[in-house]
């Protein structure tokens, strides 16, 4: 299994990669691909693509933060799903370095999302208190309630409201100034 960084919508699986993302992510969770464009120009953003013997399995694509990496967007082709290899994924990610890692869920309103969540609470992801909204995605889009994960412990208010003021800077106002 091999994470390969691509940094253009013409790389070899984007566009499998894309078809996957617009399925797998509500419309307030995910961007245009005009804006996905923009978003590559960034150095501390990876858009990665998982491939086994060159078959496309699904992505991951994170931002690096000082002392902090986020996983955006993840997901796994429905049909390569249940086979392990979400959580082979996500271990090898959090084994590259000692880095705290966050990610965004959806609140436990129905049982995906309580699934989802615990998938990653067995990978060891803790389930933060904190209120958290995620910054809208696309122009006119809403801002969305979520919950932060985070491994391998909990983040505190100080480090999330600085991620939260950094990621604002780096993405939205830097790139794509939607808010």
């Amino acid at each position: 299994m091999n994470r390969v960084l691509i940094n253009s919508i013409k790389s070899p699986f984007f566009q499998e990669a894309w078809e996957l993302y617009l399925s797998a992510f509500p419309i307030d969770e995910r961007r245009e691909l005009a804006v996905q464009e923009k978003i590559f120009t960034h150095e501390d953003y990876h858009f990665e693509i998982v491939v086994i013997e060159n078959e496309f399995i699904g992505f991951i694509t994170w931002w690096q933060f000082e002392g902090l990496r986020y996983i955006e967007h993840f997901a796994t082709l429905p049909i390569h799903r249940g086979k392990g290899y979400g959580k082979s994924i996500l271990e090898k990610f959090i084994s590259e370095n000692e880095e705290q890692a966050i990610l965004e869920v959806e609140l436990p309103n129905s049982e995906i999302d309580k699934r989802r969540i615990g998938f990653y609470e067995r990978l060891n992801f803790k389930l933060n208190p904190h209120k958290y909204q995620q910054l809208p995605y696309r122009f006119n889009g809403a801002k969305v309630d979520l919950m932060i994960m985070s491994y391998p412990t909990k983040i505190d208010e100080v480090k999330l409201a600085k991620f939260e003021k950094d990621f604002k800077e780096k993405c939205f106002d830097g790139i794509i100034n939607i808010v």
